[in-house]
């Protein structure tokens, strides 16, 4: 007897709707794919040596992503960095004689990234001497070991520098918090708009910070015969000493509050006559080094550590 089947009527169509369909989401796939291969860097890393002339000056401008730099020996700069998506490349021009050296992150043209995909990260290894400039919007930037001219500037990324001698800093910020520790023997210059500075075991011959509304936090000892000027318009102050600390020290604050922990010497030639809650003013110790805080609203302490 013959087995008998059952054979659908619209055996062909199916099957080509079906063909049809896999190859739909084929040409889909493959699509997505190109997509994001297109978006995605060639590359993870890259690393380029830049020869510079002893004291050269190097600027560098990166909106977004982080700036990570250190010191290294020899004349070149060292630097790698990583892309956010192939919207976006790094820049790099030197002039004949090595002296000058413009590095920039930037969008291709044509293209608009987003945040994520404009982000450019770097590390920089730069050689001592060198008057170094560095300007962010949002990337972060952290410093660690440099000597020489040092300027870095961000909107609102966060400004790290640590493990500096003999150097002259400046720091500028709108709303970013600016974090210096183990500084010594230079010039420190920080100026805020918004953001809080925090200062650990920085000390040198002249120490400069001011702020509109950011909070200002000493913990060192003022050494090194310096002039240290701390100012801030609406925020607070607070400066923690060791017991030892030579300081000539000066507070006032308008219409906020001052405390002092320290028994200080009156001086015989006082620039103001203090008042008691709005101001003190005296020396402890030899009062080798002359410290000024100034507040508008904000409260000023000064603490023994």
């Amino acid at each position: 007897m013959s087995e008998s089947r059952v054979v659908p009527n619209d055996v062909s169509g199916i099957s080509v709707v079906r063909l049809s369909g896999l190859a739909l989401a084929f040409a889909v796939a493959l699509s997505g794919f190109a997509v994001q291969a297109q978006s995605r860097p060639e590359t993870s890393r890259k690393e380029i040596r830049i020869d510079i002339a002893p004291n050269a000056t190097i600027n560098v401008v990166n909106n977004a992503g982080l700036v990570a730099l250190r010191n290294t020996t020899g004349h070149q700069v060292v630097m790698s960095y990583s892309l956010g998506s192939n919207k976006v490349e790094v820049d790099q021009e030197s002039t004949p004689d090595k002296r000058r050296v413009e590095i920039r992150a930037h969008a291709l043209s044509g293209q608009q990234p987003t945040a994520d995909e404009a982000k450019v990260d770097m590390e920089l290894a730069v050689p001592a001497g060198v008057a170094l400039s560095v300007s962010t919007s949002t990337a972060p930037i952290t410093a660690t070991g440099l000597s020489g001219d040092i300027t870095l500037s961000s909107d609102t990324g966060q400004i790290t520098v640590a493990n500096m001698v003999r150097s002259h800093l400046h720091v500028r910020s709108v709303a970013g918090p600016v974090n210096l520790s183990n500084l010594s023997l230079g010039h420190v210059d920080v100026t805020s708009s918004g953001g809080a500075v925090k200062m650990v075991n920085v000390t040198g011959p002249k120490v400069n910070v001011a702020t509109g509304s950011g909070n200002i936090v000493y913990e060192g000892d003022c050494s090194g015969v310096g002039d240290y000027l701390m100012t801030t318009h609406s925020g607070d102050i607070d400066m923690t000493l060791p017991q030892t600390a030579s300081v000539d020290l000066n507070a006032r604050s308008v219409s906020g509050h001052v405390e002092n922990d320290f028994s200080l010497q009156a001086k015989k030639h006082p620039v103001f006559v203090p008042k008691a809650g709005s101001s003190f003013a005296g020396t402890s110790n030899s009062g080798s080094s002359s410290v000024e805080l100034r507040s508008f609203s904000g409260r000023i302490r000064v603490k023994k550590q």
